[in-house]
């Protein structure tokens, strides 16, 4: 359940020769599109309940207990956390990403997911083998794509239509909007970039048209894809920087409250969350599935891939009988946030997860905020920002 165990396991603990070298035992690192690992749903049903969701609600609803059910959660799992002192500030692109320590008093049972290109795939995939006596199911799935597309919100003003994705928010100084995020495949460095403005009268939508937003001032993506290599962070993260920003206290007549960082360190497997992509009318459900430690990225769907790394990837809420994918074209920047939206007192935190940047057949990727957020302060030379989903 807990994703910061997950990332230990498979960065610095047990499984990680797995990862690094064995990976290539099982599969050619060619066919390959990447490789996630999660608690097995059977295991998380005997110990937890079902998707423990008795374990995930009460966090939600009781954050007060909330180490006190931590350190439960941990105990039911069988596994322990080292006082190592690990902060947010650990965070650096193109370094090992940062974990807290575990003990394994009883190993939990986990599953491995590696992803094989449909043009690699055979029937021997259709058999399930294991390391160490970790079960490894192979999926069949190509390399994840940017979601983009014509008629989103945001854009680079130098390219073609069809190169647009999403505004994930605001970074704010002493309440003054300051810099825009978005992914970094939708908008280049130095670029103008436009953003959808709907002009309204009352509560009237009137038709839709584009603004200068600002320039792109900081820029990360992910490195060409290698299988082989070894699994550092990178971001496909760009900060606008907004034009003649304006001290604003108050959006559509609401008053801008900053979003509490999720930390990594209390993301939950089955967890639910949510993000709308632009032009979206209601938000798209989803839950946390697993970790992912690479996946194949082809950002822009011209047969440039690149390697996602250090991922949170994200499922349906619920079991689909037919494969259909979470995230859409336009999806690429949303927000993730909290998925409780009964939860009035957690809703009111606005908890910010993550920000999407693409999916497959059956999944959406998402980068974690905490990264985000420390790559922002890292970039800016300013620890005092605050990031809002209002701008």
């Amino acid at each position: 359940m807990i994703v910061d165990y997950l990332r230990y396991v498979a960065l610095a603990g047990r499984l990680r020769d797995f990862f690094e070298q064995d990976l290539f035992d099982y599969v050619e690192p060619d066919a390959t599109t990447g490789q996630h690992l999660r608690f097995a749903p059977e295991y998380i049903g005997e110990h937890l309940g079902w998707r423990g969701q008795t374990i995930v609600r009460d966090l939600q609803w009781d954050p007060q207990a909330r180490d006190l059910i931590f350190e439960e959660l941990k105990e039911k799992l069988g596994v322990a956390t080292v006082a190592d002192g690990l902060t947010g500030d650990c965070f650096r692109v193109c370094e090992r990403p940062p974990t807290h320590l575990y003990v394994e008093l009883r190993a939990p049972l986990l599953e491995i997911i590696v992803d094989v290109h449909p043009n690699h795939w055979s029937e021997r995939y259709l058999n399930r083998s294991s390391y160490r006596d970790i079960p490894i199911v192979y999926r069949k799935s190509g390399p994840a794509i940017g979601t983009l597309k014509s008629g989103a919100r945001i854009q680079n003003a130098s390219r073609a239509l069809s190169i647009q994705g999403t505004l994930c928010g605001a970074f704010y100084d002493n309440r003054m909007p300051v810099f825009a995020l978005t992914c970094g495949h939708v908008v280049g460095l130095g670029s103008e970039v436009a953003v959808e403005r709907p002009p309204r009268l009352w509560k009237l939508g009137l038709g839709s048209h584009l603004a200068c937003l600002g320039e792109t001032s900081h820029h990360s993506m992910y490195t060409p894809h290698d299988a082989r290599q070894r699994i550092q962070t990178h971001l496909d993260a760009a900060l606008i920087k907004l034009r003649a920003p304006a001290k604003l206290s108050q959006v559509d007549g609401k008053a801008v409250r900053p979003a509490a960082i999720k930390p990594i360190s209390s993301l939950l497997q089955e967890e639910p969350v949510a993000f709308r992509g632009a032009g979206r009318p209601a938000d798209t459900l989803a839950r946390t599935a697993a970790v992912t430690i690479r996946k194949s990225f082809d950002a822009c769907n011209d047969g440039a891939v690149s390697l996602l790394t250090d991922a949170l990837m994200l499922g349906h809420r619920q079991p689909m009988y037919i494969s259909q994918p979470v995230s859409r074209p336009g999806d690429s920047g949303a927000a993730l946030r909290q998925g409780f939206s009964f939860a009035t007192s957690v809703t009111s935190e606005d908890q910010w997860y993550g920000m999407v940047v693409g999916g497959d057949e059956t999944a959406a990727y998402a980068t974690h905020a905490e990264s985000l957020w420390s790559w922002v302060a890292e970039v800016t030379n300013n620890h005092n920002l605050e990031f809002s989903f209002e701008i």
